[in-house]
C-alpha cells in the first residue's frame, strides 16, 4: 500500500520518507464486471468466442483477464511509465502459464497470452517498468531484473540466488508477434450527458447518476481504481467530466485530442489555475492525477469513442 500511494506527496515525518514512487505509476488489478470501451487488448487476448474483436474490445461485463488486459493498455495510453501488481488481486490465468500447462494446452487453443510472456518486451519497447509483489508465481524470477525479499520487515536483495534457482528449471517463453502500437482513442463528449443531471458522489469509489426514468439509477463503480485516496478527488473528476460535456464540438482540445491530450489539458489548467475555473466553490475537491481521471472515464458505461 505504501508504494501504491507513494505517487502522492506526504506529510513530513509521517514514517514514509523513503517511500517514493514514480508519479505516473498505476496499480493494475483484475476487475470482474467492469465496462471496457474500444481498447486494443490483442497483444494479450485473442480467439475469443463469437469472433469477438479484441483490437477494439468492448464489453459491459469484463472477465478478470480481459479487465486486466484493458487496464494495462488504458494506463499505457495515458502515459504510465511504471505498473504495480499484487499477485493477490490479479487474474492467475492472465499473469502466467507454466511449462506443464504450455505442453498440455497448445497456444492455438488458448486465447490468453500471459503477461509473463510480454513483461520484458513492454520494458524493451515502451520503457515501462513493472513491479510485482508475489509469493507463489516463481516463474517471474526468470524475467525479473531485481528480486527483493521481505524478511521480518527487512528488505534483502536475493537476485543472485533467485537467478541460480531459475537456471535449474527455466521458463519456456514462446516466440510471439511483436507488440502493436499504443492505443489512441478520442472520446465523444455526449457520453457524459448522463452526469449533467442528478449525479452524486456517494463515496470515494462510487458515483450514481440517472438515465431516462427517475428511478433508473446507474452507478460508476471505481473500487478497482485503488489509487483514489479520498472523496474530494472523485468529486473533482465528476466536475471534469461535466466540464468536458459543456465544451463546444469546435473546441480544439476536444476536436483534435485523444484521451491523453484531453486530460493533459485539464492537468495543465490545474497546474496554472487551481480548481477555480472548474468550480468557484472548489474547497470540497482534491487534486486527481491523469491516471485516475482516465480510469474513471474508461469505466463509464456510457463511454463512446470517435472512429
Amino acid at each position: 500500500a505504501a508504494s501504491t500511494m507513494g505517487v502522492y506527496s506526504k506529510v513530513p515525518c509521517d514514517g514514509r520518507e523513503y517511500v517514493v514512487t514514480d508519479p505516473t505509476a498505476v496499480k493494475i488489478r483484475a476487475e470482474d464486471g467492469r465496462s471496457v470501451t474500444g481498447v486494443n487488448i490483442s497483444d494479450f487476448i485473442g480467439n475469443l468466442p463469437n469472433n469477438t474483436d479484441t483490437t477494439r474490445f468492448t464489453t459491459k461485463n469484463a472477465s478478470g483477464s480481459t479487465s486486466q488486459a484493458a487496464s494495462i493498455m488504458e494506463s499505457l495510453e495515458l502515459g504510465c511509465t511504471c505498473m504495480l501488481f499484487d499477485e493477490d488481486t490479479t487474474a492467475t490465468n492472465f499473469m502466467l502459464k507454466d511449462n506443464k500447462i504450455q505442453q498440455l494446452l497448445p497456444a492455438d487453443k488458448e486465447p490468453i497470452t500471459p503477461f509473463i510472456f510480454r513483461v520484458r518486451e513492454i520494458y524493451d519497447t515502451w520503457k515501462v517498468s513493472t513491479v510485482l509483489v508475489i509469493g507463489g508465481s516463481g516463474d517471474y524470477l526468470d524475467v525479473a531484473d531485481t528480486i527483493l525479499m521481505m524478511d521480518n520487515y527487512h528488505v534483502i536483495d536475493v537476485t543472485g540466488r533467485a537467478k541460480d534457482i531459475s537456471r535449474a528449471s527455466p521458463l519456456i517463453v514462446p516466440t510471439l508477434p511483436p507488440l502493436g502500437c499504443l492505443p489512441r482513442r478520442i472520446v465523444r463528449k455526449e457520453c457524459f450527458a448522463c452526469l449533467m443531471g442528478k449525479s452524486k458522489v456517494e463515496n470515494m469509489s462510487r458515483v450514481t447518476y440517472r438515465v431516462g426514468d427517475e428511478d433508473d439509477i446507474k452507478a460508476l463503480e471505481l473500487y478497482g481504481v485503488e489509487q483514489l485516496t479520498e472523496i474530494g478527488q472523485t468529486r473533482a473528476i465528476l466536475e471534469v467530466m461535466r466540464y468536458i460535456h459543456r465544451q463546444s464540438e469546435t473546441t480544439a482540445f476536444l476536436h483534435n485530442g485523444d484521451i491523453r491530450k484531453l486530460l493533459k489539458h485539464i492537468e495543465d489548467r490545474f497546474n496554472g489555475e487551481g480548481f477555480g475555473w472548474l468550480d468557484p466553490n472548489s474547497g470540497w475537491m482534491a487534486r486527481p492525477r491523469i491516471a485516475e481521471m482516465g480510469a474513471c472515464i474508461n469505466r463509464l458505461r456510457t463511454l463512446t469513442l470517435s472512429t
